[in-house]
């Protein structure tokens, strides 16, 4: 290894996205592009569950393991309109991912044996970006969402097993994390 890569920061990426950044109508983070579409379900729509294709590098010395966070921190007041308190929707976590694949492919919350827990709808495993375009009410902002997709790097893999909640992910992660990396992509039904 160069002392340029000694040096490289951990990071993660998509092809998945396409334009220009976008600020989230709530939360105020900047994203690296629109999720393409074919990654977003549409409200009222046919339910999509296709995670979108990452990949990772430059991951901390001793890497074991990964967990991933897909989360909603835009969906606050769409929360909050359906009598639901959170300060984001939680749309998928996984958990001991082979750090050395280097990527997780298209669909992979489908088609990979990924150690999957429950989402914001109750459910294990993935589900998409699906911004309601007219939450909150009232407002001239555009309601674009950015999620924020964050991979941990671990020294252990936690041994959590399907349908474990964020609380058991992040009880299992304190101690072993060694790094993480966030990606901000954005979606809106607008």
């Amino acid at each position: 290894m160069s002392e340029g890569q000694a040096n490289a920061a951990f990071a993660v990426a998509t092809t998945a996205v396409q334009g220009p950044r976008e600020t989230g109508f709530d939360s105020g983070l900047v994203s690296v592009g629109r999720l393409n579409p074919r990654f977003g379900a549409r409200a009222g729509g046919p339910a999509n569950s296709r995670s979108f294709p990452f990949t990772w590098k430059n991951l901390p010395a001793g890497t074991k393991a990964l967990a991933v966070v897909l989360d909603d921190p835009d969906a606050r007041l769409v929360l909050a309109a359906f009598g639901r308190t959170g300060d984001f929707f939680l749309h998928w976590i996984a958990t001991d991912i082979d750090p050395a694949r280097g990527a997780l492919p298209e669909n992979a919350a489908a088609t990979l044996p990924i150690t999957q827990g429950r989402n914001g709808t109750g459910n294990t495993g993935y589900t998409a970006p699906q911004p309601p375009a007219d939450i909150p009410r009232d407002t001239d902002k555009v309601r674009i969402h950015v999620y924020r997709l964050k991979v941990y790097a671990l020294s252990a893999p936690t041994g959590l097993h399907s349908g474990f909640s964020l609380d058991d992910l992040m009880s299992a992660v304190k101690g072993t994390t060694l790094g993480m990396a966030q990606l901000n992509v954005s979606y809106s039904n607008q």
